[in-house]
């Protein structure tokens, strides 16, 4: 577990330690863009998530060292896998934050980061499936499931960005979770951490401690952006986190609000075509803070949709807030349910 810990603070420093340095340097290169959401549309740096990147490669490089040199039982094919697909997903965002793809694009390109995890065949091709019982899905996990989970995770993990503290408060929440199921696993279903499972948490972990370090420049009002470099590397390691450990049920659990953002955009993006409208990409911001949208088409629409008074800081602030119930509540479920046939992932 000890692990777990120095993967956290590794990352949460890396970040703390070099954002300032970013955000300068982003200022001086002239690499900003407008905050929308804010009624003086501020123009701050962008494309700060190089750092996360950074710090989630470097932290897990760091565990790493530890295992070769203080000879540490953790398993190694996992991280490694995990570390190549963290850093192709890192540069398809760089790509597109300076190339700007089309929506089609942007969608398949992240298959591309799913290669390493596919060609080291990493995760359990056994899954338990409710009402159904134990299938083992063979050769068509590694080939099928494994490239279709991590672009989901990827892509719905950059379309529910876009508000300050929102992708890396959300990265936190869902990464802690992951971390805090391993940690109760052994007193409160019985089981003892396998190997797979403590590779998920580390990997983890590291993304744990970007996210909080990168939350203090990024939340309301943020000082700087992520960008797709930065969003994209989020949920390729969440993604790998989940695959590695085996944590199918869980991952299914965690991602409900991301899948139902995605059918919003979906039929969002029907809407529009059909209505002859055109397509908005952010919410507007009124005089007072508030924020106008023009409709529930998106999750982080569907609040300030129902309710006039909801401003940005409140709107990420409620939408954490959930995906924290919805995430802890899904880890007690499982790990406390597991005697009922409920919590086996």
């Amino acid at each position: 577990m000890l692990e777990i810990l120095i993967a956290i603070l590794v990352s949460f420093l890396v970040v703390v330690i070099f954002t300032p340095s970013a955000i300068r340097i982003l200022r001086e290169k002239g690499v900003t863009g407008i905050d929308v959401h804010k009624p003086e549309q501020p123009d701050i740096p962008k494309g700060g998530g190089y750092v996360i990147l950074f710090a989630i490669v470097f932290a897990l490089l760091v565990i790493v060292g530890l295992t070769t040199f203080q000879q540490l039982e953790i398993g190694m094919v996992g991280l490694f896998a995990a570390l190549v697909s963290i850093l192709m997903a890192g540069m398809i965002g760089l790509l597109d934050d300076n190339l700007d793809f089309r929506n089609r694009t942007k969608v398949i390109l992240p298959l591309i980061a799913s290669i390493p995890m596919v060609a080291m065949s990493v995760g359990t091709p056994t899954i338990t499936i409710p009402f159904i019982g134990t299938v083992n899905f063979g050769i068509a996990y590694a080939l099928v499931i494994v490239p279709l989970m991590m672009t989901f995770i990827i892509d719905t993990t950059n379309m529910y960005a876009g508000m300050n503290g929102l992708e890396v408060g959300l990265s936190a929440v869902n990464s802690s979770g992951l971390i805090l199921y391993i940690l109760l696993m052994p007193y409160l279903d019985g089981h003892t951490v396998s190997a797979t499972q403590m590779e998920a948490g580390i990997v983890a972990a590291a993304l744990l401690g970007a996210s909080l370090g990168f939350l203090i420049f990024n939340r309301y009002p943020a000082r700087i952006l992520t960008g797709d470099v930065g969003n994209l590397p989020m949920g390729a390691t969440m993604a790998a986190a989940l695959i590695i450990g085996n944590m199918d049920r869980l991952a299914i659990l965690m991602y409900i609000p991301f899948a139902i953002n995605f059918l919003l955009y979906i039929i969002y993006r029907v809407y529009t075509k059909r209505k002859n409208m055109k397509w908005v990409k952010f919410a507007k911001p009124r005089v007072d803070g508030t924020l106008e949208v023009v409709g529930p088409f998106t999750v982080y629409w569907i609040l300030p949709h129902f309710f006039k008074n909801m401003t940005e800081r409140k709107n990420v602030a409620l939408l954490i807030l959930f995906q924290a119930i919805l995430v802890y509540g899904a880890v007690l479920l499982l790990l406390i349910g597991y005697p009922h046939g409920v919590g086996w992932i």
